[in-house]
C-alpha cells in the first residue's frame, strides 16, 4: 500500500520516538555501573579471587582487595588443588574453592561473628549452634572478618582443595596418603607441596 503526503508527519513522530527511546536506553546504561557500594565490594573481591587461582598471582590480586576485608598482622596464604584436609584458623579473610568435599565454618569463642558471602550463607547448612557446613560438588565460600567479626575457623576436607587469602593465626594441612598431595605457599614463599603427615603454620606477619 503507498502512503499518501498525509501519512509522512506520522512516520517521521515514529522515527523520533526510536530515536529517543534509543538514547535513553543508552544513557541507562552508562549509569549502571553506579550500584550499591557493598555489592560493588563484593563483586571485586570475587573477581580478585577468580584471577588469583586462575592465575597463581593471589597475593598480587588479594592486595588490591578492599581494607576492610584485611586483618592488620595478617599473613598471605595460598592453597592449589590440595587432597586431604586443611584447616585454616584465626581472623582475616579467605576465599575456599573446592570441586568435592565438606567444608566446615565454625565461630570461635570471642566478640563477633566471621562474615560469609551470600552463596556460601545460602547453601550452608547449621550443624551446631556454632558450626556451618557446606558439602557436596563445586564449594565455594568466601569468609572474613572485617571490623566486626571474630576468629573463626575453616575446614577443608575433600578433592580439589584450593583457597587463597590473608589471615593471622594457623594453617594445619595434612594430604592424602597417595597420590596429587597439592601445592601451598605462605607469603612470599615458592610453591611446595602438602605434607603428608599432620603440620601447623603460624600466619603471623610480625
Amino acid at each position: 500500500m503507498v502512503g499518501t503526503a498525509a501519512d509522512a508527519p506520522a512516520r517521521s513522530s515514529r522515527a523520533l520516538d526510536r530515536t529517543f527511546t534509543h538514547s535513553l536506553q543508552r544513557r541507562n546504561r552508562s549509569l549502571m555501573p553506579c550500584e550499591d557500594s557493598s555489592l560493588r565490594m563484593r563483586r571485586l573481591l570475587v573477581l580478585a579471587t577468580i584471577a588469583a587461582l586462575a592465575t597463581g598471582a593471589a597475593e598480587t590480586a588479594f592486595a588490591q582487595t578492599p581494607v576492610l576485608l584485611r586483618t592488620p598482622g595478617s599473613e598471605f596464604v595460598e592453597l592449589q588443588g590440595g587432597n586431604g584436609r586443611a584447616v585454616v584458623t584465626g581472623r582475616g579473610s579467605l576465599a575456599v574453592s573446592m570441586r568435592r568435599g565438606t567444608l566446615r565454618i565454625v565461630d570461635l569463642p570471642q566478640r563477633g561473628r566471621p562474615h560469609l558471602s551470600s552463596e556460601c550463607r545460602q547453601r550452608a547448612r547449621r550443624v551446631s549452634r556454632t558450626t556451618l557446613q557446606l558439602r557436596g560438588r563445586t564449594i565455594g565460600c568466601l569468609i572474613w572478618s572485617g571490623d566486626t567479626g571474630g576468629r573463626w575457623q575453616a575446614v577443608m576436607r575433600g578433592r580439589g582443595i584450593s583457597a587463597s587469602g590473608r589471615v593471622k593465626g594457623s594453617l594445619t594441612l595434612d594430604a592424602v596418603d597417595s597420590g596429587r598431595a597439592g601445592r601451598f605457599r605462605i607469603g612470599g614463599g615458592s610453591l611446595r607441596g602438602w605434607p603428608r603427615a599432620v603440620q601447623t603454620y603460624v600466619l603471623d606477619r610480625r
